[in-house]
């Protein structure tokens, strides 16, 4: 399991109140959320949604994962790029 972070652009001078899970993280609003992948994976979260088969995900560098309970985000997958590519 690893986590990211889904950065919400909402500012404190715009909102400064936090709810559930949420972080300020880099001077934005932040949700953390995790998904099944490997800590030595280099990846790079794209986005979040519910539909796992958008024409993204047929990319042979980009990944599709559940994202894993509790969260706080509303939707069910991430889609992230796969930064390097390692061959056993």
């Amino acid at each position: 399991m690893r986590t990211f972070y889904f950065n919400t652009g909402v500012r404190p001078e715009n909102n400064p109140n936090l709810f559930g899970n949420q972080v300020w993280r880099g001077g934005t609003k932040q949700i953390p959320f995790t998904c099944d992948i490997d800590e030595s994976s280099r990846v790079k979260f794209l986005f979040a949604c519910d539909n796992p088969n958008l024409e993204e995900s047929k990319s042979e560098n980009v990944i599709v994962k559940e994202i894993q309970e509790p969260n706080g985000l509303l939707s069910k997958y991430a889609y992230f790029l796969v930064l390097e590519q390692v061959y056993l």
